[in-house]
């Protein structure tokens, strides 16, 4: 006997309502079309003898296919003797009955209402598949993909003797918790997928992950059950690695996330995958708190540098490195080590179209929090910067964006970091491969990337006064690098400071004013202008020309990038001329 499928009968006017609450338990077979009753019937060998039943006309009614979930699965096939639907009340009334603990809107809690409704099941041949559906999306792979995965697996528990307080009892009927629980939104790469926190976390998904691991090792993983698991989240996702994120402190300058990886290869790091939930910690590098200091002398006697910790060439090839490409811009991270912003693509995306706002093309770009190459990147693919230098604490995100670098195909070459020799502008560094000529392709004309590791503050002499556009993107606050963004300016031509900053509702315009009124005090420090009669010396003009907020980073705070303008007085504008063609 072949199994139906569960179809809810429900008149056109509360079509909306049940499709909504349906779609948010995860229950609705969305491959199928919501279809009159009656053509249903005429597609399954021809209408009833009456459309009537219990008083109601079924020709006004919508058919719902639902998910063959839990005690569903168990409806028999339509049939001369069991044609006739089941009161939703009915069955609602039944505590055994999955759907009597589905949550209605207040709309759907009317008795009479739901007399008026009903389930029978249908033959699956009855339904019509559009084309734009045959292909599932991933969630609805993962949730059919799960209903059949541990369909047999709670039968069995559900006659079994070995259900106990601790564990909880398991049976079909849980089976749409699971399904309802199930991530709805995550975060994907190429072959790399971030889900939420509280993924397969929330319970009953903790008590079915121990049951299966511990079956797992009871029958010696011969039936190889997790492994069959992660096979199917990693098909469903269609991604290799997976892991569950969590929040990135705020006081953490290297921005280290903290992550638990659940499938794949993570190398060296295979220790830390887990389907539960633990408290040890998964980084393996220093902490380091954000400073500035005037000497090489003084990072050595701080505890930022540690000569144990830093990271070998072994290290990165024991690592798993993730890609991703956002608007023909190519980006590689260690997602144990380091994160990937993929809020600020806006910002991305508002360099790449600059011309119109500030013109960076054959400009010097000086990015003293460079991450891993976030906005450099950007501005050498799409911006047309001559030379960035880009400076980055964290020795991942430095590897990460000689990755990203190679990837896009961006010459590069990289210093040693000034605490373990000389503070000589000679010092050695490492170059990138040169660019090789592809007969028949037009080379990329890209600039030039230089890279700084370490405490931007001990590089400054490598490009102070040459810089066109400083970027400033750390958060929650880079002013500690605002000096270092004046003192980078050119002296001659000026340019622009694009600072982050997370700015609260309703603080916007006090944050300006001491943004404005912080940088006049260091312009007037680090770049005195002549004096030019006996009331004092000329001043450089400081604007603010946008401000763009990028992204919420919590509740009531944005994060903004705030773009000021910063000419010296004897600065004088170019004449655009515009071609009358």
């Amino acid at each position: 006997m072949t199994l139906a499928i569960p179809v809810l009968l429900v008149p056109a006017n509360l079509t909306k309502h049940f499709k909504v609450t349906l779609d948010n338990a995860g229950w609705r077979d969305k491959t199928k079309l919501i279809t009159r009753y009656t053509q249903i019937l005429v597609r399954a060998g021809g209408p009833h003898e009456s459309c009537q039943h219990a008083g109601y006309d079924l020709t006004l009614y919508m058919a719902m296919a639902l998910l063959p979930i839990g005690a569903f699965s168990m409806l028999p096939s339509p049939s001369a003797e069991n044609r006739d639907p089941t009161s939703l009340w009915t069955l609602i009334q039944d505590p055994s009955s999955p759907i009597s603990s589905l949550e209605w809107p207040s709309m759907l809690t009317d008795p009479e209402v739901l007399k008026s409704i009903f389930m029978v099941g249908m033959d699956p041949s009855a339904f019509t598949t559009p084309k734009h559906l045959l292909v599932q999306t991933p969630l609805e792979k993962l949730q059919q993909s799960t209903e059949a995965f541990l369909t047999p697996y709670l039968q069995s528990w559900s006659t079994s003797d070995e259900q106990s307080a601790d564990t909880g009892h398991l049976s079909l009927n849980t089976l749409p918790r699971l399904i309802a629980s199930l991530p709805q939104k995550w975060e994907h790469y190429s072959t790399f997928t971030l889900l939420p926190p509280a993924a397969f976390l929330i319970e009953p998904w903790p008590t079915v992950l121990k049951r299966l691991e511990n079956l797992d090792q009871v029958q010696g993983h011969r039936n190889a059950i997790m492994a069959q698991w992660e096979k199917l989240v990693q098909e469903a996702l269609q991604s290799s690695h997976i892991a569950c994120k969590a929040i990135i402190p705020v006081q953490d300058v290297l921005r280290r996330p903290k992550i638990r990886p659940l499938t794949g290869d993570w190398k060296i790091h295979n220790k830390h995958k887990s389907w539960f939930e633990d408290d040890h910690g998964l980084l393996e590098h220093q902490h380091v708190e954000p400073a500035i200091h005037d000497s090489v002398e003084q990072v050595k006697q701080t505890d930022l540098y540690d000569e144990n910790n830093v990271p070998t060439e072994d290290d990165f090839k024991d690592a798993y490195w993730a890609e991703t490409c956002q608007n023909h811009v190519w980006y590689s991270w260690a997602p144990m080590f380091t994160m990937f912003s993929a809020g600020n693509i806006t910002e991305k995306e508002r360099i790449a179209n600059s011309r119109p706002i500030f013109d960076a093309r054959g400009k010097i770009v000086v990015d003293l929090y460079v991450g891993i190459g976030y906005f450099s990147l950007v501005y050498l693919v799409h911006a047309g910067a001559k030379t960035v230098h880009a400076c980055e604490w964290n020795p991942w995100s430095v590897k990460g964006l000689v990755r990203g670098a190679e990837k896009n195909d961006i010459e590069w070459k990289q210093y040693q970091s000034r605490i373990s020799g000389s503070s000589s502008i000679d010092q050695p560094f490492t170059e990138g491969k040169k660019r090789i000529p592809i007969a028949g392709k037009k080379p990329k004309e890209y600039g030039n990337l230089v890279i700084y590791p370490g405490d931007n503050a001990q590089w400054i002499e490598f490009f102070e006064n040459r810089a066109h556009h400083v970027n400033l993107g750390l958060i929650p606050s880079a002013e500690p690098g605002w000096v270092l963004g004046v003192r980078a300016l050119s002296p001659t031509e000026g340019g622009y400071l694009h600072v982050h900053h997370n700015i609260r509702v309703g603080e916007e315009e006090t944050f300006k004013e001491y943004l404005l009124e912080s940088l006049r005090g260091l312009f007037m420090k680090w770049k005195p202008c002549k004096k030019t009669s006996a009331h004092g010396d000329e001043a450089w003009s400081i604007d603010i020309r946008h401000m763009e907020s990028v992204k919420s980073f919590a509740p009531m705070v944005f994060h903004y990038v705030v773009d000021v303008e910063c000419r010296p007085p004897q600065f004088i504008r170019p004449i655009k001329t515009h071609s009358t063609g």
